[in-house]
């Protein structure tokens, strides 16, 4: 972990609440020189990998996110076999596996980046070739309906976490149970319907979901390295812009704050609709230090990034306890190394066999 200073705590906290705000109006706002703005963003992009990722609504680029997790309750191997055919998938872009269970049982969760056709049929045929005999997986699926990202830094002082209080963090997600219909979602980005798409907004999605801030030349970069013609920078500045406002909400990524657990807790329910726990998780994933919440009917995932100090059972029964009457709820401690594939090796399989170059 490495120290933040109050110069560096300030930026990136304002960069959190609006992570779209360009280096002039932060120096404005932070009532600093543009050249020192500058050199904290530098040396924070250095040393803790800031970056300013794209949250897409998927379906406006042709795509359906599914998510979902298997579960193996003896030493079979056969989750084994299930998570080696997901990493052999393209539209695969995240899996989990988990280190140790709330359920005492073995899981494995992941995402996946559909296109309209056959190739979607495909693949939820393949899924469903798991569940049946002689492998007969328990495997849950949903579409996605949305998704959010949150990160606290009233939690951070720079050097320190303060989490968990236990009875402040029931109480404030327990109290704000009585108002789900009326709480905001700010950045929650739900899902559209796909709907036929140019391969020229797909790539320029990959590019921005990678970097919100991402440039003409970091578009014509990626036509080159994927054997597309370029087009002119004008034609390219606009096509991002379009994609920007359109489809993205951007948030902020950065390492090395002292988040070294990973907890993904997943919660079945029988409904086929968004249950009120999910809805009650999108609004108040702020009160976790790190937080991103994948939601569709009967299913919802809480990813998080927490603090060594925090004993993953206790927080388990927490959860547990605010979920209510659900049909299920498994916390799992996962890989922090597990990384997205992102929308970007989704994009270069799709576009293999129609680049003009």
């Amino acid at each position: 972990m490495r120290y933040l200073g109050p110069g560096e705590l300030r930026l990136l906290g304002r960069l959190v609440i609006d992570p779209s705000q360009r280096q002039a109006a932060l120096a404005q706002e932070l009532e600093i020189s543009r050249s020192a703005v500058n050199q904290i963003w530098n040396n924070l992009s250095k040393e803790n990998n800031l970056r300013i990722r794209g949250n897409l609504d998927f379906g406006k680029i042709g795509l359906r996110m599914i998510f979902g997790w298997a579960v193996s309750s003896g030493g079979s191997d056969i989750l084994t076999k299930f998570s080696r055919w997901l990493e052999s998938s393209r539209f695969v872009t995240s899996i989990a596996h988990s280190i140790m269970t709330s359920t005492f049982d073995s899981r494995l969760y992941f995402e996946a980046l559909l296109p309209m056709g056959s190739q979607s049929g495909w693949f939820h045929s393949q899924i469903d070739r798991f569940r049946k005999k002689p492998y007969s997986l328990v495997i849950y699926t949903s579409e996605c309906s949305r998704i959010s990202h949150h990160m606290n830094l009233g939690l951070f002082d720079g050097n320190t976490w303060r989490f968990p209080d236990t009875f402040r963090l029931e109480a404030s997600i327990g109290a704000a149970r009585s108002y789900i219909d009326i709480l905001p979602d700010e950045g929650t980005i739900k899902q559209s319907d796909p709907t036929t798409t140019q391969a020229e907004e797909l790539l320029a999605a990959a590019v921005l979901e990678k970097d919100y801030y991402a440039t003409a030349t970091s578009l014509a970069n990626y036509y080159t390295k994927l054997g597309f013609t370029t087009d002119s920078g004008r034609t390219f500045r606009r096509r991002i812009l379009k994609v920007r406002e359109r489809v993205i909400h951007p948030y902020v990524e950065i390492d090395n704050i002292g988040l070294v657990q990973r907890f993904m807790v997943c919660v079945r329910d029988d409904t086929y609709y968004e249950s009120a726990f999910s809805r009650l998780l999108h609004a108040q994933a702020g009160t976790f230090p790190k937080a991103r919440v994948v939601s569709g009917p009967s299913l919802t995932l809480l990813e998080l990034e927490i603090p060594s100090n925090v004993e993953w059972l206790e927080l388990s029964q927490i959860l547990s306890k605010l979920a209510g009457n659900v049909s299920e709820i498994c916390t799992f401690i996962a890989d922090m190394r597990e990384e997205r594939t992102r929308l970007e090796s989704v994009v270069t399989h799709l576009t293999s066999h129609t680049s003009s170059g």
